[in-house]
């Protein structure tokens, strides 16, 4: 066979991108379930608990029906985006891409992928808007406000004021 350059990548391409006999018919869910299962017993109970359900979590997204053996990043992060829309935490998100992740690795030393798609994904971070601070204004009317409720709270919400100005200049 002759060619070039561009169809020794194409045909490399295509033999990467083929799912491996083994993983055949086997979903994302199916690798979480087995990697559970496997790791059953090295896990401390907590462990095991926080796996459980963070496993369950991905179970009952769409991403859980996906071929493992066609699992791709642009289902990762649309996953990401399904969870930040259904405004779950940061944390939560990084938590459960990382039981993905550690799932898909077991599935790649067990031949069922060819490759850990998690982690070439990226967990982006949403900007935030940097916080403003209170005007002076406005932490008298919160510290007169709170007076009337308890004079107790008027004097803590000022001792925090004064500490917080204190630490910003």
């Amino acid at each position: 066979m002759r060619g070039g350059k561009r169809d020794a990548e194409r045909v490399a391409s295509s033999l990467e991108s083929r799912p491996t006999p083994q993983a055949a018919g086997r979903t994302v869910a199916d690798v979480l379930t087995a990697w559970q299962e496997v790791n059953q017993s090295v896990w401390s109970e907590a462990s095991r608990r926080d796996y459980a359900s963070r496993a369950g979590l991905i179970v009952k997204d769409p991403i859980a029906k996906v071929a493992a053996a066609r699992l791709n990043v642009g289902d990762v992060d649309r996953w990401h985006a399904r969870m930040r829309t259904a405004r779950v935490g940061e944390g939560a998100i990084r938590s459960r891409h990382g039981v993905l992740r550690s799932a898909l690795s077991q599935a790649v030393r067990w031949e069922w992928v060819a490759d850990n798609v998690a982690s070439r994904a990226r967990l982006r971070h949403p900007r935030r808007a940097p916080r403003d601070s209170m005007s002076v204004d406005e932490v008298r009317r919160v510290t007169s406000a709170a007076r009337e409720i308890d004079p107790a709270a008027g004097v803590a919400l000022r001792l925090a004021a004064v500490a917080a100005a204190a630490v910003q200049s």
